[in-house]
C-alpha cells in the first residue's frame, strides 16, 4: 500500500465517523466520497481481466461492496432540522462501513508487506481459484468500494432528495400546490 491508499482508507472511514454527531447534508458533500472513488478507480484500474474465474471474483467484490454500502446506507439516519438536512450514522451503518474499509486495508497490507509467505499463499489461492491475473484483485478492490460508496451515498441522498421536495411542497410560495377543493 502506498499513501494514497491509507488516505482514501482514512477519507472513507472519516465519513462515516463524521456522522456519529450528525451532519448537514449538501448536495456538495454527498457527491465528495463518490469523486474521491472515482479519482482512485482512474488512476489505479488498468482494466477488468475476464480470463479463467477473474469475473468471479471481480463480481464477488462487487457484491460485498454491495452489502456494506446498503448495509451502511440504511442505518444512517436522514432527517430535517431548522437548519437544514441532517445524516447521523448508527453504530451499525459504522458497523458495515468499517467492516469494509478494514477487510480491503488488510488483504492489502498483507499483499503488500507480508513478505514472501504472503506472496506464495496468495499465489497458491489465486491458482487454485483459476484467478489468471492480479489485476483482477485489484479490480476487485477498486469496485468493491466504488460500489460500496456508491450504494450508501444514493440511499442517504435519495431520502435527502425526498426530504427537500418535501420541505419544497409544504413552503408556501408561487409554486404551492393549489388546494384541490372547488370551495373558493
Amino acid at each position: 500500500m502506498n499513501a494514497l491508499d491509507y488516505i482514501l482508507d482514512a477519507v472513507l472511514v472519516a465519513t462515516v465517523f463524521v456522522q456519529f454527531r450528525g451532519r448537514c447534508l449538501t448536495p456538495r458533500n454527498l457527491g465528495l466520497p463518490v469523486a474521491i472513488v472515482v479519482y482512485f478507480l482512474f488512476a489505479y484500474l488498468e482494466g477488468v481481466p475476464t480470463a479463467g474465474n477473474d469475473l468471479y471474483l471481480v463480481g464477488g467484490g462487487v457484491i460485498l461492496g454491495l452489502v456494506f454500502g446498503v448495509g451502511a446506507g440504511s442505518f444512517t439516519r436522514v432527517y430535517p432540522t431548522e437548519n437544514g438536512i441532517y445524516a447521523k450514522a448508527g453504530a451499525l451503518a459504522a458497523v458495515f462501513w468499517t467492516t469494509g474499509v478494514v477487510l480491503r486495508t488488510a488483504f492489502s497490507l498483507y499483499a503488500a508487506d507480508g513478505g514472501p509467505s504472503a506472496d506464495r499463499n496468495i499465489g497458491h489461492l489465486m491458482r487454485s481459484l483459476d484467478i489468471t491475473a492480479s489485476s483482477a484483485i485489484v479490480a476487485c478492490l477498486l469496485l468493491m468500494v466504488l460500489v460500496e460508496v456508491g450504494s450508501r451515498q444514493l440511499i442517504v441522498a435519495a431520502r435527502y432528495l425526498r426530504l427537500r421536495n418535501q420541505a419544497a411542497l409544504a413552503r408556501p410560495g408561487p409554486l404551492a400546490p393549489l388546494p384541490l377543493s372547488d370551495d373558493r
